[in-house]
């Protein structure tokens, strides 16, 4: 089953498309006649991601405009993966926001994440993600088929061709969750195993310390080949979504730079993981 390209994507390229035609100082009327198969309508729906987007179409606008090579490529790629098949595909209860956020994991390169109050999601175990999930208020799909997405979304991190970088800055509150006996030794010795992986990397916000950004919630940083495709998810319990201009993703950056300054070493992460884990055994 194909999966449809993300639609956060579709008002990426929709946006590119309008900056790239503005740069040029090109009227809508200037493009139309100069391009074929383009007429003023179908370019205004393929400026505001309002109609399903051709590649050809896409491609002889970018190259009527002289784009950039690699942002081209990388553009006009992401047109190509809505034919590609995808695992989650036959959850089709998930959100759309979820689907796009199971794709874009599969093409990005790298996750920066802060986590305040939970193991982030690409490291949890299955039985921590069945406690997290099943404390929850949703209903569809059941909470066996959200945990397998959970621990199936996992694979990006030990794909073979280029793995996810994982970059997870976890509050110290979170590895100290009153669970099931063994819940969270067996969690936090999974976290042990994760940062045994030269592609994740996983520090420790500790409980004393200084005020920081992520004090005002948690977020996600995917991070593609082209910067300016970057995007930040932003959640919480009922609503989730996404930081799309280059110039609000590049604040998020910089406050996740700052987050890892205040943060324990990844040496001293670890230490106080192990002294955790210890504590529940």
């Amino acid at each position: 089953m194909a999966v449809a390209v993300p639609a956060v994507r579709y008002r990426r390229i929709a946006a590119e498309l309008r900056r790239l035609r503005e740069l040029r100082n090109l009227s809508a009327e200037e493009v139309v006649a100069q391009v074929d198969g383009v007429n003023l309508v179908k370019l205004s729906r393929y400026e505001n991601a309002r109609v399903q987007l051709k590649p050809d179409v896409v491609r002889a606008l970018l190259d009527f405009y002289e784009c950039e090579p690699d942002l081209k490529e990388v553009l006009v790629e992401i047109l190509r993966d809505k034919h590609r098949p995808g695992w989650a595909a036959g959850f089709d209860q998930l959100n759309s926001l979820y689907h796009d956020l199971i794709r874009l994991e599969e093409t990005a390169i790298g996750n920066k994440s802060y986590e305040p109050s939970y193991i982030p999601g690409l490291l949890q175990t299955r039985r921590y993600a069945h406690a997290i999930i099943s404390s929850g208020v949703f209903t569809t799909p059941s909470v066996e088929a959200r945990v397998d997405v959970r621990i199936n979304r996992q694979s990006v991190l030990t794909r073979a061709d280029a793995p996810l970088k994982l970059w997870a800055i976890i509050h110290e509150s979170a590895l100290t969750m009153r669970a099931a006996d063994g819940l969270m030794a067996d969690q936090l010795d999974k976290l042990i195993q994760w940062s045994d992986l030269p592609n994740v990397s996983i520090q420790i916000m500790p409980a004393l310390a200084p005020p920081h950004p992520g004090m005002s919630g948690p977020f996600t940083l995917l991070e593609f080949r082209q910067r300016d495709l970057d995007l930040v998810l932003l959640s919480d319990m009922l609503a989730s979504n996404w930081v799309e201009k280059p110039e609000h993703v590049d604040l998020y950056r910089a406050a996740f730079d700052e987050i890892m300054a205040t943060a324990l070493s990844l040496g001293e992460s670890l230490n106080i993981i192990r002294e955790k884990r210890d504590q529940l055994k």
